[in-house]
């Protein structure tokens, strides 16, 4: 007998019963769900589910006629698809033109988090907010050049090659993901090599920010620790089996 197909209906009444609520967080205001927090809760459910960055000849975003650029993610639970896409926007939620690295990543896990809402999961977030596709006069406003990063964004420390604005409001943000990240790498060869490729923005904290620098080593530590034990526990099982 074959197996029978998921159906959107049968999807959508089950994951929008999930109540994200004690998931989320507050920041500008808003109320948002990590990517990483809606990952776990979409994996308890549909653990087979995938997702994909939809790729541009190479490139992971798409460039519009402005010089604008928006990134595209696909989430697949079996036999259903659906995408969703997402202007690349600045901390402001501006777009924004010719995107670095640390701009098109962030956009595309809150471009993942909208897609999976899409199927049901965490759509009371967004339902409770202001209808960010109508009509505004100031989202019409078109960004000034093509192609140029804001004059404005200057490195306060020429650490990083990426252009990024090392101030209180950036060690904020990225101590926040990068703790994110850590808690999704499950050994610890991954947080070694995360750690090591991203050690010149951890040396930035650790100078410039050292409650974040603390904080997020901390937090290094306390993971790898958990790693390690979840191993030696596992280890002990095998030998009782």
């Amino acid at each position: 007998m074959a197996n029978k197909e998921l159906t959107y209906e049968e999807v959508w009444k089950k994951l929008s019963k999930v109540d994200v609520s004690k998931h989320t967080e507050e920041k500008m205001k808003l109320t948002y769900l990590s990517w990483s927090r809606m990952w776990n809760l979409l994996m308890q459910n549909y653990p087979q589910a995938q997702y994909e960055f939809v790729d541009f000849d190479g490139v992971p975003y798409k460039t519009l006629p402005d010089g604008t650029t928006e990134v595209i993610t696909r989430i697949t639970i079996d036999n259903l698809v659906r995408e969703m896409r997402l202007p690349v926007m600045d901390y402001k939620n501006n777009p924004v033109v010719n995107p670095h690295a640390r701009q098109v990543s962030d956009n595309a896990m809150r471009c993942l988090v909208k897609n999976v809402a899409m199927f049901g999961l965490g759509i009371s977030v967004f339902t409770g907010m202001k209808d960010e596709t109508l009509p505004d006069e100031a989202k019409d406003e078109q960004p000034k050049g093509k192609k140029t990063p804001s004059k404005k964004v200057t490195p306060i420390k020429a650490v990083d090659p990426t252009v990024e604005n090392y101030d209180l409001a950036w060690a904020d943000l990225w101590t926040q993901n990068a703790m994110e990240w850590i808690n999704v790498h499950d050994t610890r060869d991954r947080l070694t090599e995360y750690y090591k490729t991203n050690l010149k923005r951890i040396s930035v904290l650790q100078s410039d920010f050292p409650d974040h620098g603390e904080k997020l080593i901390a937090f290094f530590k306390a993971r790898v620790e958990e790693i390690e034990l979840i191993i030696e526990t596992k280890e002990k099982e095998q030998k009782n089996v």
